[in-house]
């Protein structure tokens, strides 16, 4: 679904994001399929286009076809129109990437590290955003740093408790801090947030209103995503998915209750089963052999994981109603294949048997990288989004813009 344009001046800022939304989903496009898609006038759609591309943020080209007088003009984002850092935490590791205004990997790095000093991790946050910073061509726009990290954030009873979430933290000052030391715009989210909104604007989910990500790293997390907004529920901490009971009286669990889905689904339960190091603790070699020699372990617990995704799947469903759900975080790819090849069949649920269903459950092209892709999505996502919630904030906080987008963002390079 393509968002309308308004004519009242005031929503200039709005129209924008509508067109350049239309652009980035549809890769290249001309004037007159853009005028077609917003409903705005051929010379409002003509001045739109011509102030994206004074600031860097479009490029157009000439197309190549055998018409009389000139030939139509196409647009497409500028992928040096500006790049973002996406920081994806998870315990016992970081990684990280440069990446640019239309999804592109520039750079990426991976530490392993004690996620449980808080004062490590803002070191390695500083020294990595420094060096992914310096990576960037030259002159060209840093639109701010974006983190990812394993929720509840919003404090609760089970904030920061267990080893699928960042213990030993308390708050989340330390990004205040890293705001601070690189001068450069910070935002931060819950992982499956963050990985929703990279999945709809540059994923799988590119061409979908609603549906639900769901977050397979250490932990075990989803997001619903309506209207192309993550759902975030009364206190932020919505789907919360991994601490659903799913076995009566099963494994205890860290947050106090048992059975808990995370507990049977996750990385962290993977490598409790089979006595193997945690994926960012020299883990991903170890598993990646286990993959390749087919273990007989290995696919015991992939076996017993497909049944509980089986569920999940079903409930998520059933309960939601969303057009498909998207798997994508840190587990490598080929675990999560093994895990869905085995959930066949599904469960018989409200998305079944349509008359033309979306498939139920689509991977992310990028897993692995999800998690970074998202939370680097996160400085540049307001830009990108036409939502008109989006612009009654950016009016609310007045207008410290870029300008055009009626954006709040900080420009250049920061301190770096």
């Amino acid at each position: 679904m393509v968002s309308r344009g308004t004519s009242q001046q005031s929503s200039a800022p709005f129209n924008r994001r509508i067109v350049l939304d239309v652009i980035r989903r549809a890769g290249s496009v001309s004037r007159k399929e853009i005028v077609d898609a917003v409903s705005l006038s051929p010379q409002t759609v003509a001045n739109i286009t011509h102030d994206l591309e004074s600031i860097g943020l479009v490029v157009s080209r000439r197309l190549k076809e055998k018409v009389r007088g000139q030939p139509p003009i196409a647009f497409e984002l500028n992928r040096h129109g500006g790049s973002s850092i996406g920081i994806s935490l998870e315990p016992g590791g970081l990684s990280a990437a440069l990446v640019n205004i239309v999804g592109d990997v520039i750079k990426k790095r991976e530490v392993d590290l004690d996620t449980r000093n808080p004062r490590k991790v803002l070191a390695s946050m500083v020294s990595i955003v420094k060096d992914l910073g310096s990576r960037r061509v030259a002159g060209e726009r840093l639109w701010g740093v974006g983190v990812a990290l394993p929720g509840p954030l919003v404090l609760t009873d089970i904030s920061f408790v267990g080893p699928t979430a960042l213990e030993g933290w308390t708050d989340l000052s330390i990004l205040d801090e890293l705001r601070g030391v690189t001068g450069l715009h910070v935002v931060y989210s819950v992982d499956s947030v963050a990985g929703a909104l990279g999945e709809s604007l540059f994923g799988v989910a590119k061409g979908l209103d609603t549906f639900f990500y769901m977050h397979f790293g250490v932990g075990l997390g989803g997001t619903l995503v309506v209207n192309r907004s993550a759902y975030k529920g009364a206190s932020g901490n919505a789907t919360e998915i991994g601490h659903i009971p799913v076995v009566a009286n099963g494994k205890a669990c860290y947050c106090g209750n048992r059975g808990c889905l995370e507990r049977y689904l996750s990385l962290h339960s993977l490598a409790e089963d089979l006595g193997i190091p945690e994926v960012h603790d020299r883990g991903k070699e170890v598993l990646a052999r286990m993959l390749a020699e087919d273990d007989k372990r290995l696919l015991a617990w992939c076996k017993q994981a497909a049944a509980h995704l089986r569920s999940a799947v079903c409930t998520v469903e059933n309960v939601l109603d969303p057009e498909t759900i998207v798997i994508g975080g840190s587990a490598p790819k080929r675990l999560v294949e093994h895990v869905v090849r085995m959930a066949q069949p599904l469960d018989r649920s409200v998305r079944g048997g349509l008359v033309h269903p979306t498939e139920r459950i689509v991977l992310s092209e990028r897993q692995e990288d999800s998690s970074i892709l998202g939370a680097a999505v996160l400085p540049i996502h307001e830009m990108l989004s036409p939502r008109v919630e989006v612009l009654m904030k950016d009016r609310r906080d007045g207008p410290k813009v870029e300008g055009l987008l009626g954006q709040r963002v900080t420009s250049g390079a920061g301190r770096l």
